[in-house]
């Protein structure tokens, strides 16, 4: 199984390609191909209310600090590090920790600027006495990429996660928890930079991010220091990258010009063989999805009947999204078995009990701006899904302003959105008479 998953980077694929590019016609059938019976990108345009999911990066809010008990914090933080300064002197160890909680005040009150300057200053003094590659600066560092978010300052955020990664390895090992653990934060932050359209050409974007997490998944598949957890982290990190790559950048996409033109007759420039390399990742997305989850079963142990399940899950809602139902429908009925066979009757019902919209995981939900302070409007939804996971009877009214443009388009993608199908005794149940309330995002 690991000289399978090995064998499945695709970057010694584009080559070939490359020489053996066809002619337009060709082009157009494998566009064409792609376009066709795709699934709506669930979590992109609307959500269910109170819907999140914790790898989708998800803005946090904080309740705004009382003014007067605020100053009198203040107050209090800025006797103690005057206290400190004077016992060890303006780098003293123990200024990190009141620097951090005076930095939480200044962020709660507003003052953007002043947090950034005590995050700033928390984070020398700690490199200053445990080093620059210190764990103890990691919670400092989120949060500084939190006021980063405040000011909707994106580049700067961007810029810092780029950082964040070459300081911890840069994807390369050892790879302890700490460096794996911020590689997939970087490719959390990757995935919410391409759904925040952050580029105005995101192709290397969504290249460079399939390319390191494949090459971190190769690595760690062969090296026995790494946890199955942190492995787990890293096929659904890469799981995530395939729906964006399979919804959102198949051919033709994002080169619709290319299409109605004639064949060049001259060697493709850098951008044109990013373009096909990029489309031979989406064309192979369906069997390497299938690849690494199958290698996240076989590593999983039998005694770890919910891991085990999970992945199995994640498999079935993979084959299903992508409309392999036959293949869905097998691997939803070893959930199924392995759960009632193990008593897991709560687990059972969480995940089979009721029809999911799929992708299930928030591949493709865009966190609010933290500058829009008005809520997402609401729609309600009553429809049926069938027993092969496909909204049918669909109705959607209004509940809190929304135009009738809007209540179409959240029609049109329902009908689009493929479900995990209620599964009953191992056999996919149609659920009629189904409503729910959604947030429109855009």
């Amino acid at each position: 199984m690991v000289g399978e998953l090995n064998n499945w980077s695709l970057d010694h694929l584009v080559p070939g390609w490359v020489k053996v590019a066809g002619s337009l016609c060709i082009y157009l059938v494998l566009a064409q191909a792609a376009l066709a019976g795709k699934s709506a990108p669930y979590g992109e345009y609307f959500v269910r209310v109170d819907e999140r999911w914790p790898d989708a990066g998800a803005v946090r809010s904080e309740p705004e600090a009382d003014a007067a008990s605020a100053a009198q914090d203040n107050a209090s933080f800025q006797t103690q590090l005057s206290r400190l300064e004077a016992q060890g002197g303006p780098y003293a160890d123990g200024l990190a920790e009141p620097l951090a909680d005076l930095a939480r005040l200044h962020r709660r009150s507003g003052d953007v600027a002043q947090a950034q300057q005590a995050y700033q200053r928390a984070l020398h003094v700690v490199r200053i006495n445990d080093g620059l590659y210190s764990e103890r600066q990691v919670p400092i560092l989120r949060e500084l990429f939190e006021t980063y978010r405040m000011t909707g300052d994106l580049a700067a955020l961007d810029a810092r996660y780029n950082y964040f990664f070459r300081l911890y390895g840069n994807g390369q090992p050892p790879f302890t928890p700490l460096r794996l653990g911020a590689a997939l934060e970087y490719l959390r932050w990757q995935r919410e930079a391409l759904r925040l359209e952050l580029d105005e050409r995101d192709t290397e974007r969504v290249i460079n991010l399939y390319s390191v997490n494949d090459q971190l998944l190769r690595s760690a598949a062969t090296d026995p220091a790494v946890s199955l957890e942190s492995y787990r982290g890293l096929v659904l990190s890469q799981l995530r990258n395939l729906y964006l790559i399979q919804s959102r950048y198949d051919p033709g996409k994002e080169s619709k010009g290319v299409i109605t033109q004639v064949a060049p007759s001259t060697p493709w420039d850098e951008q044109d063989t990013s373009q096909r390399r990029l489309e031979t990742y989406q064309r192979n997305a369906l069997k390497y999805g299938r690849v690494i989850l199958k290698d996240l079963i076989h590593r999983t142990p039998d005694s770890d009947v919910a891991g085990t399940a999970a992945a199995w899950l994640e498999l079935a809602d993979w084959n299903q999204w992508n409309d392999r139902r036959a293949d869905a429908l097998d691997a939803y009925r070893k959930v199924d078995s392995l759960l009632r066979e193990a008593g897991e009757e709560a687990l059972l019902a969480a995940w089979l009990g009721e029809p999911v919209e799929l992708p299930a995981n928030g591949a493709f939900w865009q966190p609010r701006p933290v500058a829009v302070d008005i809520e997402p409007p609401v729609v309600r939804a009553r429809y049926d899904v069938s027993a092969s996971g496909r909204a049918d009877n669909i109705e959607v009214t209004d509940v809190s302003g929304v135009d009738e443009s809007k209540l179409g388009k959240v029609r049109r993608n329902l009908a689009q959105t493929r479900f995990r199908p209620r599964i009953l005794d191992g056999e996919p149940e149609p659920q009629l008479q189904l409503q729910r309330d959604y947030q429109v995002l855009y």
